[in-house]
């Protein structure tokens, strides 16, 4: 907390409200439904309410179990604090950083406040969808301000598969969570733009969630097959760190989505002698 008294808002409780409205809306299913029976009405209409009050019940269960651990706060504390030691294990620190997918500015934000020496760069596209949970530009802005580092964050919309920037532009490129939400017909267009901007010798931090279907849509079957994807366009020290082997359980349906860190450097020295 700064000395304003104002916290940053990272738009966690909009889950929470929307799990609370499918559990309200299913009572209310429930209360119709009861109702109904009781004032002899025909069956078919308080059939029909038991059946909604069923199906919103399991959506707002599933919804808990999919996205649950975002409202959780030591949950999300976790991570962010685990993320921030796998990106303190690759990087010296020092230079230019980008946040691709950078909602309200979370990891921009965390990375600035806690690396002096460091300026951010959160790009995003900031949608209407995401506008209305909450997440935006001025949002961003407004949480690097709170936060005292707005002179060491920069804010661009962006589309993630096209980044406005220049090859070699930035010593470190880190996304937490936002990987899965791009719709290419090949993710791994993706990883080629992390590789493009980053300099030689740069390193890059992506957290997402790699199973199934997520998986899939790099198109490849397995890890060891996106990890050596990644390798062969310039990159070393590739690997894939499980959540849980880092020491985040994020419970729910999410450890089945695999969620980890996919990191990597870009090759110092490149085929042909150049550097």
């Amino acid at each position: 907390m700064k000395g304003n008294q104002k916290r940053p808002y990272y738009g966690y409780g909009a889950n929470r409200y929307m799990i609370g409205a499918l559990a309200a809306a299913g009572m209310v299913c429930v209360v119709l439904a009861i109702a109904l029976g009781a004032s002899g009405h025909s069956t078919a209409i308080p059939t029909t309410c038991w059946v909604l009050a069923v199906i919103l019940f399991a959506a707002g269960f599933f919804w808990y179990l999919a996205f649950g651990f975002v409202t959780d706060a030591g949950k999300t504390q976790r991570f962010h604090d685990s993320f921030v030691q796998q990106v303190d294990a690759l990087w010296d620190g020092k230079g230019r950083v980008l946040d691709i997918g950078t909602g309200l500015g979370r990891a921009a934000v965390e990375i600035a406040r806690r690396f002096p020496e460091a300026h951010v760069v959160g790009v995003d596209t900031w949608t209407r969808k995401w506008e209305f949970w909450g997440m935006s530009e001025s949002g961003a802005r407004k949480t690097a301000e709170i936060e005292g580092v707005s002179d060491r964050c920069t804010f661009v919309r962006a589309d993630a598969a096209m980044l406005p920037f220049d090859d070699g532009e930035f010593e470190l490129v880190v996304s937490s969570f936002a990987f899965h939400e791009v719709k290419v017909p090949d993710r791994t267009v993706l990883f080629e733009e992390v590789v493009r901007v980053l300099r030689p010798g740069g390193a890059f931090l992506i957290c997402d969630m790699f199973g199934g279907r997520f998986l899939n849509a790099y198109r490849v079957q397995s890890m060891p097959q996106l990890v050596q994807r990644v390798r062969d366009m310039g990159v070393e020290e590739g690997q894939f760190i499980d959540a849980g082997r880092a020491g985040v359980d994020l419970g729910g349906l999410a450890r089945f989505w695999r969620p980890g860190y996919l990191t990597g450097r870009k090759r110092a020295r490149q085929s042909g002698g150049t550097t």
